[in-house]
């Protein structure tokens, strides 16, 4: 059974449907009407959904907001910068998402439309894709997970997503300094299904989450973080796609509600017919209370749980990175 385990850290979301490009993003600066403006992985690009551009949870959210009070009369632009894949760094090389975004800010600000038409929402998710690195070829977790390279390396991780989403977020403020920017956590896909990989996957994700608090924390920058991983807890199996990892039109129409709720600044109000279950089923209630990953991030404690992980999967960790190009 060991040799079928696939390390959670490397499934989670990864590329599970090979797609290569994201959405069109058309520049909307031209446009009268403000804009909301989405980066991120293969989340904002809308994988797992039925229709990525209709019932993914960018596009949800838009929707959302377009009907909204504040912005029918004048309407909604969206630019989904989103790409399946990204890790934080993918977001800062030059000509990559973030220069898009800041592009289509500061366009919106220099041309000659009044002061309506600028981006009002950013939304952001990253870093899952960071932590695939410990399981791509080369990697010495592949060896043994309790090895000091395979910690330090994990660390690095842990460090980069930190660095990273500050210098993203940093930089959007600077940018746009009346907008509203949501950053979102990551899930635990196991969670509820009774897979091996479900307590693993949540000390690891947990830790990502706390560097993501820890990177959006600072009170200059007004980062509204939209968690998602308290309203995931026990719906692995009715939120998240048949590919295990990116959630379905349920999980994706709960992620937009977090979205939404974090720009509405209230709690989520989950609709009670994405919380039924199948007959026979069970699912805990939803804490709804806000997540409290704290300050410090323990490596020892993550590479401790998912030791066993590593070595056991790392024959199918290696094919599988090799299969979606990453070798």
């Amino acid at each position: 059974m060991g040799c079928r385990l696939l390390p959670p850290l490397a499934a989670f979301l990864s590329l599970a449907l090979a797609i290569a490009l994201a959405p069109p993003a058309l520049s909307a600066h031209a446009q009268e009407a403000p804009a909301y403006v989405a980066l991120g992985d293969s989340l904002a690009f809308g994988v797992g959904a039925s229709n990525p551009s209709t019932t993914g949870y960018v596009a949800l959210v838009h929707n959302a907001l377009s009907n909204s009070e504040r912005f029918s009369p004048t309407g909604l632009e969206l630019l989904n910068l989103g790409v399946a894949g990204a890790r934080s760094a993918d977001l800062l090389v030059p000509g990559g998402q973030l220069d898009s975004a800041l592009d289509e800010i500061r366009g919106r600000q220099e041309d000659a439309s009044p002061i309506a038409n600028e981006v009002e929402v950013i939304s952001v998710d990253v870093g899952g894709n960071d932590l695939l690195g410990l399981v791509a070829p080369g990697s010495p977790c592949l060896e043994s997970a309790s090895v000091e390279p395979c910690r330090a390396a994990f660390g690095e991780v842990l460090s980069s997503i930190d660095r990273n989403l500050t210098e993203i977020v940093t930089r959007l403020r600077e940018a746009a300094p009346e907008a509203i920017i949501v950053v979102v956590d990551l899930y635990n896909p196991y969670s509820g299904t009774g897979d091996l990989r479900e307590p693993i996957a949540e000390v690891g994700v947990g830790q990502v989450n706390g560097v993501i608090g820890a990177a959006t924390a600072d009170p200059d920058l007004r980062i509204t973080t939209a968690s998602i991983f308290q309203l995931f807890t026990g719906r692995g199996t009715q939120w998240v796609a048949p590919d295990g990892i990116h959630p379905n039109d349920k999980g994706h129409k709960v992620i937009a509600e977090a979205v939404i709720a974090a720009i509405a600044n209230r709690e989520p109000r989950i609709p009670d017919e994405l919380l039924s279950v199948s007959p026979g089923a069970t699912a805990p209630a939803i804490d709804l209370g806000s997540e409290n990953s704290g300050d410090g991030v323990s490596t020892v404690l993550l590479v401790t749980a998912v030791a066993v992980a590593f070595v056991a999967g790392a024959a199918v960790s290696g094919a599988y990175f090799v299969a979606r190009g990453r070798a």
